[in-house]
């Protein structure tokens, strides 16, 4: 009892530091295989590293051109064309090259640009470099034809437009000629109404005069005489307001004609604005460029020997310490067995 109450639990600390001694003891007894395996493992990295076929970067860029402020195609688009192979297919087979020996393309547009560029790590830079040329000019083909259609489709609009413009001028003439008839005509209304007028004034000239006489000559002859000349006013009254109604009905026509004429002329003006608006965009052509020619790297990128034999090594190191305390695991149950 008094033995148990004596007993006392290592402290954690010393229990630690302990245990720590005895991995560092293991450590040093076994430091040569250690040290061995390190410098083994080591070794075998930069032998493995100098062996390594040299890897190198291959990299293009182009900026897509457009027509009057429209882009040729979207980067995206491009992008999408490029992974998909629609460029790799003919450069394989116009370099003879297998399937199996085509690199793989790393192909990445930068948002809100309209740059693509493409990369290729490959072991043959000459190679690479020739495959992103014949892409690019394939690409640089392709854009340039569509320059051409879109050129031939605003030429066309132009022609088109302005064979509008002579077609609506000609109607505005047939219109203006349908104006010069209307003109003469109140023209010759006009006249009629001024001697409609004339004839007007001497039937009340003679009315009044008939007005005079009949209180002195009441003869059915003078009264017959004034409600004629009466009837033939009141007639003439109606006729020359007909006639202004008439010269009423010719104005609203030729000002609904004059109507139509300014409404041709704003057509013309628009079409016009669509001629020149189109003749701008043929002179804000970019063509697609190729901002930066496929460029080798100064040095490979691959492989890192510095990065190989630093993780080789410390990859090493842990093997050759696990080894360690395996043997003297292994070593400690022996001796065990034997006693």
């Amino acid at each position: 009892m008094d033995n148990q109450q004596n007993y006392q639990k290592p402290y954690y600390g010393e229990e630690l530091e302990i245990n720590l001694a005895d991995y560092l003891r293991v450590i040093w007894r076994r430091k040569k295989p250690i040290l061995t395996i390190f410098i083994l493992v080591v070794i075998i990295a930069i032998i493995t590293s100098f062996l390594m076929p040299k890897i190198y970067k291959i990299d293009t860029s182009l900026e897509i051109g457009g027509v009057g402020g429209a882009i040729i195609e979207q980067s995206t688009q491009l992008v999408e064309k490029i992974k998909g192979d629609t460029y790799g297919e003919v450069v394989k087979e116009k370099l003879q090259i297998p399937e199996a020996k085509y690199p793989t393309i790393k192909v990445e547009s930068p948002k809100d640009t309209k740059l693509v560029k493409m990369t290729i790590e490959s072991a043959d830079p000459q190679k690479a470099k020739t495959i992103l040329e014949e892409i690019d000019n394939l690409i640089l083909v392709e854009h340039q034809e569509e320059i051409k259609v879109k050129i031939d489709l605003i030429n066309q609009n132009i022609k088109t437009t302005e064979e509008q413009i002579k077609l609506t001028e000609s109607d505005i003439e047939k219109t203006k000629n349908k104006i010069k008839p209307i003109e003469s005509d109140i023209g010759r209304i006009k006249n009629k109404i001024a001697f409609a007028e004339e004839e007007k004034t001497n039937l009340e000239a003679k009315i009044e005069a008939l007005q005079k006489v009949l209180p002195y000559q009441q003869d059915p002859g003078t009264q017959f005489a004034l409600f004629d000349t009466k009837e033939n006013l009141a007639n003439k009254k109606k006729e020359i307001e007909d006639l202004y109604m008439t010269i009423n009905s010719l104005n609203r026509t030729k000002e609904d004609l004059e109507v139509q004429i300014n409404r041709l002329k704003k057509t013309i003006e628009d079409l016009n604005s669509q001629i020149n608006t189109l003749k701008a965009s043929l002179d804000d052509i970019k063509p697609t460029k190729i901002v930066k020619n496929p460029t080798v790297s100064d040095w490979p990128i691959k492989p890192n020997k510095k990065l190989n034999v630093i993780i080789s090594g410390i990859l090493g190191l842990f093997v050759a310490i696990f080894y360690a305390f395996i043997a003297e695991s292994f070593e400690k149950n022996k001796k065990s067995k034997n006693i």
